[in-house]
Parts: structure tokens; C-alpha cells; sequence
């Protein structure tokens, strides 16, 4: 039969291998697993004390292990297991059922461990319903360059579009007259291209649909006829309403089957 004192002046005064030490040498804790509070204290060391009584955790289960001195001699069935409740009154009536006769001071002890083990298990469910961050390894040196390649482009791009630009600016303004009259012609197309595309980009999302609904009324095209034609040619406005007309009057008109009375041989 085992002898609690004994046991502990051995393992609590000399050598243990579950005991760890602080620098102050004033408080000592227990790593073995079946500690009912985590100290090395005399009343709550497993191994000194024939009758002990822990909680422990299992695979998000809680069960109550049960050590009693009738089986001291029996080391494999030494510790008996016992399921708890999900329930957390219905677990505290379990251990008051199985330690009743039980010195209370440890019975106190094994329910404020089942307390702080349905806590633990409260936090663990809450953090994996939560989103997890995930760490991916980057390598900096192939990031600085490809951001280097970047702003080398978005500045390429920008001188591209400003020099374009000035050089647009400085037609409409006559700065390259002499070259204009040369050749007259490509500056008017230039032109035009450059105003259609500013139109079409400003249409661009209205343009599917109001097409379909698009019906020329008598003053527009009244005020077709009567617009002026700016130095000898159509303006944009101009052009777009006969485009949209004539898409509308393709759109519209009869396929006609040719004769053959009509074709010219």
C-alpha cells in the first residue's frame, strides 16, 4: 500500500522529473498531464497521492479519470475513465455523483478544471469558425524588380500620351502652319479621327441603348440641312446623324429579288 507522505518527501523535496523550477525558487509547477491544477504542491501531485481525482481533455471530449488505492497494485487499471456531459451542470452532477465521499477541497479543484477546459474548448470552436490568414512566402528581390519594370512603363506611357497631346495642342493652336499648308489634307483627317474618337469614347455606353430606339424627327433633320459647313467640309455632329440614318435605312429596307429581265448582260 502506498504511503502519501513518503512519496512525497521523496519526489517533492529531492528529484522529479515533472517539476519545474522558477528563479526564485518559490513557485514550482507540474508538467504531468493528470495535474488537477498545474502546481507542485503536496495535495494536488498525482503521483504522491493514492486517491486523486483530474479532468482531462480528449479529441474535444471531456472525461473524468478517477485513481483509487484498491488498484494501486494494478498500474494498467490504476485510472478509471469516465465520459462527461456536453452539459455543464450535468457534468458538475456527474463528479458530484462519482466523488461523494471525496474530500471537497479536491472536488472544488477538479470542477474548476472542467470549467477552464469547456472554456478552452468554447475559444477553440470560435476560432475555427473564424476566417484564417494564410502566410505565402514572397521573394522580395523578384517584387523590386517587377515594380521597378512598372513605373519604368507607367512613365514611358505617360511621356507617350503628353508628347501626343502637345502635339495635337500645337496643331489646333497653328503652330506648324507651314507644314499644314503642304499638305492640308492629312491635317483635316487627323482631325477628324481625333474628334470622332473623343465622341465615340463619351457615347461609347449609351450608344447600345438608345441605337435601337433612335428615330430622326423632321427638325433634326431640318437642322441638318440648315448647319453650317466649316471650311468646306461636314462637322462631327453632321456626320454622325447621316451615319445613324443610313445604318437605320439599311436596317429597314426590303431585300428586293433582281429579275432577270432586269439584269444587264
Amino acid at each position: 500500500m502506498n504511503h502519501d507522505a513518503a512519496m512525497w518527501n521523496i519526489m517533492g523535496q529531492n528529484f522529479c522529473s515533472f517539476k519545474v523550477k522558477t528563479n526564485d525558487d518559490k513557485v514550482r509547477f507540474c508538467r504531468n498531464p493528470y495535474n488537477v491544477t498545474g502546481l507542485c504542491q503536496p495535495g494536488v501531485c498525482p503521483l504522491s497521492n493514492a486517491q486523486y481525482a483530474t479532468v482531462i481533455e480528449h479529441e474535444d471530449e471531456l472525461y473524468l479519470y478517477v485513481k483509487t488505492a484498491e488498484r494501486a497494485h494494478l498500474p494498467r487499471r490504476q485510472w478509471e475513465k469516465v465520459k462527461l456531459d456536453v452539459s455543464f451542470p450535468k457534468a458538475l452532477a456527474q463528479i458530484d455523483e462519482e466523488l461523494q465521499w471525496w474530500d471537497q477541497k479536491l472536488v472544488i479543484k477538479v470542477k474548476a478544471r472542467l470549467l477552464r477546459l469547456k472554456q478552452y474548448l468554447m475559444r477553440k470552436r470560435k476560432m475555427l469558425m473564424e476566417p484564417q490568414e494564410e502566410f505565402v512566402s514572397v521573394n522580395k528581390r523578384q517584387e523590386d524588380k517587377l515594380l521597378r519594370r512598372e513605373e519604368k512603363a507607367e512613365a514611358a506611357a505617360r511621356i507617350e500620351m503628353e508628347i501626343e497631346k502637345e502635339l495635337l495642342d500645337r496643331l489646333r493652336q497653328g503652330t506648324y502652319d507651314s507644314v499644314i499648308n503642304y499638305n492640308k489634307e492629312a491635317f483635316e483627317k487627323l482631325l477628324d479621327e481625333e474628334e470622332n474618337r473623343e465622341d465615340f469614347d463619351k457615347l461609347e455606353d449609351e450608344e447600345d441603348a438608345e441605337f435601337a430606339d433612335y428615330v430622326m424627327d423632321e427638325e433634326d433633320e431640318e437642322d441638318e440641312e440648315m448647319e453650317p459647313v466649316q471650311g468646306g467640309r461636314a462637322t462631327s455632329k453632321t456626320r454622325k446623324r447621316e451615319r445613324l440614318l443610313l445604318e437605320e435605312e439599311v436596317e429597314r429596307e426590303p431585300r428586293q429579288r433582281l429579275r432577270p429581265e432586269d439584269i444587264e448582260w
